[in-house]
């Protein structure tokens, strides 16, 4: 396939294949084997969608513009992050997995109201930006950085980037910041 053609979207059998991924607990795949295949067949629809709906992302209005790039977003972090080694991180990241193929897939089949393409940089400046979760601020190209698991009431963590560098005294002044926020 030369590199202007694109491999179709075949929404049935991603569909199939993230419905399996979100059974993970319930049933299926248990043996490890049929677990990474299937890890590698979701793996394979989202990175055959998310280019498709990073195309149509900027000619997008409002809402399905931010959750577009949202997912977008999401989908490079899963892809970069993989999957620990334990069975219940496999299956989780699978079930992962198969949220983002399903939010892209609806994305790409349901676009909302299109226009004509406006601030495709910011699209890539999004999906390509990391920022600190203690500083808050970018982590520019050539900062050190590495992957951390932050605490979260809602899902019981949340997976972003900090600093390798101290970034402590900013920090603190955005929590006294915040705090000094009537």
């Amino acid at each position: 396939m030369g590199s202007s053609e694109r491999a179709p979207v075949d929404a049935a059998m991603i569909r199939q294949a993230y419905t399996a991924g979100l059974e993970v607990w319930a049933c299926c795949p248990q043996e490890p084997e049929q677990r990474e295949q299937l890890r590698d067949r979701l793996i394979g629809h989202v990175q055959l969608l998310v280019p498709e709906l990073t195309r149509s992302a900027a000619r997008m209005r409002g809402e399905y513009r931010r959750c577009a790039v949202h997912v977008i977003v999401r989908a490079h972090h899963l892809i970069e992050e993989g999957a620990g080694d334990s069975p219940a991180a496999q299956a989780c990241h699978i079930q992962d997995l198969s949220v983002i193929a399903r939010a892209l897939l609806a994305l790409y089949k349901n676009p909302g109201p299109l226009g004509p393409p406006t601030r495709r940089d910011e699209i890539e400046e999004a999906v390509l930006r990391k920022v600190c979760g203690a500083c808050s601020q970018p982590i520019a190209d050539g900062e050190g950085y590495e992957r951390a698991l932050f605490a979260s009431d809602a899902s019981g963590g949340m997976r972003g980037y900090l600093h390798t560098d101290s970034c402590d005294d900013l920090a603190d002044e955005r929590r006294r910041q915040l705090r000094a926020v009537p």
